[in-house]
């Protein structure tokens, strides 16, 4: 079976990793509704309520596919999934938060071993209270569908294998990660180093990297960690 299902776990992302002979082929996986170890990006905790979100990490084994074009590939599908199922303006924070109105409803993960990505997403669905994270969210608090998290996450991976040929589609990744991106060419806040600075998002680049107009400064370019969102 493609997907395994676990009533608890402590992360998928680093039980596929662990496991990952047995999960290694294409879009073979597993998923809880109750992660009790969540990872996020640069060894951030994911905290999820049980039996209200979802948590889900898949394998996709191809020496050819571009770690960037990966990472626009599923921040892409997630953001249209969501954006189709809560009919509302979802976008991408860089590099891979997916926002409704500036509240974090969904988190990505990708990691590699050998030519294996393991790629981790978490989607915040029915948990309606976020204490201690104030910019984060979930689906129903942006709708009123009565979601069903088995037939989402079965959704969400239809769509993905759908769409799986784009990944050989540069350009149009590119393109439609820009389109979606949050806060492009609009003032923000940014802190760079320890100073804080108004700047405008221009584009995300080829190589993952954000370009910035800033204040007093002009055009700069940052990887992660080197510029932090204020808003």
């Amino acid at each position: 079976m493609p997907l395994e299902y676990f009533d608890r776990i402590g992360s998928t992302n680093d039980f596929v990793r662990e496991n990952l002979k047995r999960y290694s082929t294409n879009f073979h996986g597993v998923y809880s509704f109750n992660q009790t170890k969540g990872k996020g990006v640069n060894g951030h905790q994911w905290i999820s309520e049980s039996e209200k979100n979802i948590a889900l990490t898949f394998c996709l084994t191809d020496p050819a596919i571009h770690n960037n074009y990966i990472s626009f590939w599923v921040a892409i599908r997630v953001c249209y999934f969501i954006k189709k199922i809560t009919k509302t303006d979802a976008l991408i924070k860089w590099p891979n938060d997916i926002l409704i109105n500036k509240k974090k409803v969904s988190g990505i993960l990708i990691e590699k071993s050998a030519n294996t990505f393991i790629i981790g997403i978490g989607i915040n669905v029915l948990q309606k209270e976020f204490s201690g994270v104030p910019h984060a969210s979930s689906l129903i608090s942006f709708s009123s569908q009565n979601y069903d998290l088995k037939e989402l996450v079965h959704a969400l991976m239809k769509d993905f294998k759908d769409y799986f040929h784009i990944l050989k589609d540069p350009f149009y990744l590119l393109k439609k990660y820009n389109e979606y991106l949050f806060g492009k060419g609009k003032v923000m806040v940014f802190k760079i180093g320890e100073t804080k600075k108004n700047g405008i998002i221009q584009k995300v680049e080829e190589d993952g990297l954000l370009e910035v107009e800033v204040e007093n400064a002009g055009i700069m370019k940052f990887r992660i960690k080197e510029i932090e969102f204020l808003y």
